[in-house]
C-alpha cells in the first residue's frame, strides 16, 4: 500500500468548491420557503381599524376607499404615518382578495412594495410623451409603443383602485398620458363608450404624495415642448386634474398626526412654519444654533445633496476602519434590471462599520432604513448591532411579480426574477434626494450646495429632534422658500 500525496492548495480548492454549492443550495432553499412557505408563515393580516382607530384622517381616508368611486389625494405633513397607511390599505384588500395596482412615480420609490413605475405599467418608457400623440400610435397596428397587453388592461378593470405613489414627481404630460389610456382601454375592453368621456375611465384613482417634497425633473427638452401647453409641470396643472376639481370629482385627505417629531414641538412648529411660510428670524435663529453641535457625533449619518460627496465620505470612514475587509458579491435570477436593484452588487464591510438596512425585518426587529454597526460576518451571516441588540442578517432576496388575470378572472402573482444580497449599504453618508423615505435619531446636514428650493426642508424633516441636529453651513431664507405655484395650490385646495 502507498500513501497518496494530494497537495494542500488541492484541499483548499474542494472546500472552497463545496463552500460555494452549500451556499447556492440555501439560496435555493431559501427561495423555496420564500416562494411557496411564506403565505403559511408570515400573514399579512392586519388589524387596520385597531392601528388606526385614533387617527380621524386616516378613518376618512379608509371611509372614502369603500364609498367614493371617484379620487382621493392622500397628502400629509411631515412624517404622519403615509407609508405605514399606504401598506396597511394594500394588505387590507389583497386579505379581501383584491388587488389594487399600486405604482410609483420613480424606481427608487418603486423599490419599497416591490410594484412597478408609473412609466413601465404603461408603456410609456421615458419620453417627453404627451397624450394627443399617443392616438396616432394606438391607431397604427404596426406600432407597439404604447400599446397595453391584455393581462394589464384586465388587471385594470378587475382591481379595485390604482395608487399612484409620490405624485408630486409625476409631471402633467405624464399624468394626461395616463388619464388617455385609461380611458382608451376601459372603454374598449368593457364596451362602455361612456367611460371615454370620464377621467380614468371611471377607474378610482388614490393619488399620494407631498406637493412641498421632491418636484418633477426638469430637462431643457420638456420646457420647449410643454412650456405653452401647460402652466407648469407640477402634476395638478394637468389637464385631467383641473377636470377632476372642475367637477368636483376628487377629495383630499390630509394626515396630520405626527408619528416622528412627537416629543420636540418646537421643531414640529418650525417645520410648519416653514410649508405655511411663516417662517420668522427667531425661527432661522434657532435652526442656525445646530451649527457644529457638538452633541452629534462625527459618524452620524450625513445628508448632502450630490452623489459623488456621499461615495467619499463612505469610502473614507471605511478606510478609517483598521480591521480587514469583507468583500460579499450578489446573485441574480433570471434578468434583473441594475437599475433596480436595491442593494449593491458587491457589498465591503469591515468590523463596526456603520450600516443602514434595506429592508423591514419579517419579525420587526429592525425596519427599512434601521441604522446600526456590524459586529461580526462569516462566509453565510452578517451579525448587526441595531439599538444595543445584535441580530443576525441573512442574504435577502428581491423578487419582481408579474400580476396576471387567468381565464376565471382569477389573479395570478408569477416571480420573474430575483436578486439576492445581503439588505445592507454603508451608512455614513446618503443624499438628500435618497433620504425621503428615512429617519433619523440623529444627523449631519450639508446644505452648502442647495440646487433647489426643496432640499433644506426635506432634509430637515428627516430628524426626530431639533436638538439631534449638525448644520455645516448656515441656514438662510432663501433656502426656505417654495415654489409659488405650490403656495397657490395649498391654500385654494388643502386649507
Amino acid at each position: 500500500m502507498y500513501d497518496v500525496f494530494i497537495p494542500i492548495e488541492t484541499y483548499r480548492k474542494l472546500v472552497k468548491k463545496c463552500i460555494e454549492f452549500l451556499k447556492s443550495f440555501v439560496i435555493i432553499l431559501y427561495i423555496y420557503f420564500i416562494f411557496f412557505m411564506k403565505k403559511n408563515f408570515f400573514s399579512d393580516n392586519i388589524d387596520f381599524f385597531a392601528r388606526w382607530r385614533d387617527n380621524e384622517e386616516a378613518q376618512k381616508f379608509f371611509s372614502y376607499l369603500q364609498e367614493w368611486h371617484n379620487t382621493i389625494f392622500l397628502t400629509w405633513k411631515a412624517w404622519t404615518g403615509k407609508s405605514t397607511l399606504i401598506q396597511d390599505t394594500i394588505s387590507f384588500f389583497k386579505n379581501e382578495n383584491k388587488y389594487p395596482i399600486v405604482l410609483w412615480s420613480t424606481w427608487i420609490s418603486a423599490l419599497n412594495i416591490g410594484w412597478q413605475t408609473v412609466h413601465s405599467f404603461f408603456s410609456l418608457e421615458i419620453d417627453d410623451v404627451y397624450y394627443k400623440d399617443i392616438q396616432y400610435y394606438l391607431k397604427d397596428k404596426s406600432q407597439k409603443k404604447y400599446k397595453l397587453k391584455k393581462s394589464k388592461i384586465e388587471l385594470l378593470i378587475q382591481s379595485p383602485f390604482v395608487i399612484i405613489d409620490e405624485i408630486s414627481m409625476l409631471s402633467s404630460n405624464v399624468l394626461d398620458s395616463i388619464d388617455f389610456l385609461m380611458r382608451f382601454y376601459l372603454a374598449l375592453y368593457t364596451k362602455n363608450k361612456v367611460l371615454a368621456r370620464i377621467p380614468f375611465g371611471w377607474k378610482k384613482m388614490i393619488f399620494v404624495g407631498d406637493v412641498y417634497q421632491l418636484p418633477p425633473v426638469k430637462t431643457e427638452k420638456r420646457i420647449g415642448k410643454f412650456s405653452e401647453i401647460y402652466d407648469s409641470e407640477r402634476f395638478f396643472d394637468s389637464n385631467v386634474f383641473k377636470k377632476l376639481v372642475k367637477d368636483d370629482l376628487w377629495k383630499a385627505v390630509i394626515l396630520k398626526k405626527n408619528y416622528r417629531q412627537w416629543n420636540d414641538n418646537k421643531f414640529w412648529e418650525i417645520l410648519d412654519s416653514i410649508r405655511s411660510m411663516w417662517i420668522t428670524k427667531e425661527n432661522i435663529d434657532l435652526l442656525n444654533k445646530q451649527k457644529r453641535n457638538s452633541k452629534i457625533l462625527e459618524d452620524s449619518i450625513l445628508l448632502c445633496t450630490h452623489r459623488n460627496k456621499v461615495d467619499i465620505e463612505n469610502q473614507t470612514k471605511l478606510n478609517s476602519l483598521p480591521w480587514d475587509e469583507k468583500i460579499f458579491e450578489s446573485q441574480t435570477i433570471w434578468d434583473f434590471p441594475n437599475y433596480l436593484k436595491r442593494a449593491d452588487d458587491t457589498l465591503i464591510l469591515k468590523k463596526w462599520a456603520k450600516v443602514m438596512m434595506l429592508c423591514n425585518d419579517k419579525a420587526w426587529f429592525w425596519v427599512n432604513w434601521s441604522i446600526g454597526e456590524v459586529t461580526w460576518f462569516d462566509e453565510w451571516i452578517i451579525f448587526v448591532n441595531i439599538n444595543w441588540k445584535v441580530y443576525t442578517v441573512w442574504q435577502n432576496v428581491w423578487e419582481n411579480k408579474n400580476i396576471t388575470i387567468d381565464e376565471n378572472w382569477k389573479i395570478n402573482e408569477n416571480i420573474v426574477w430575483y436578486f439576492v444580497q445581503y439588505p445592507i449599504k454603508l451608512a455614513y453618508a446618503t443624499t438628500i434626494h435618497k433620504s425621503q423615505w428615512m429617519t433619523f435619531d440623529t444627523c449631519r446636514l450639508d446644505i452648502s450646495h442647495i440646487f433647489t428650493w426643496w432640499q433644506a426642508y426635506t432634509a430637515l424633516s428627516r430628524a426626530k429632534s431639533l436638538a439631534w441636529i449638525s448644520l455645516s453651513w448656515d441656514i438662510k431664507i432663501q433656502h426656505l422658500y417654495f415654489d409659488k405655484k405650490i403656495i397657490d395650490f395649498v391654500k385654494k385646495y388643502l386649507n
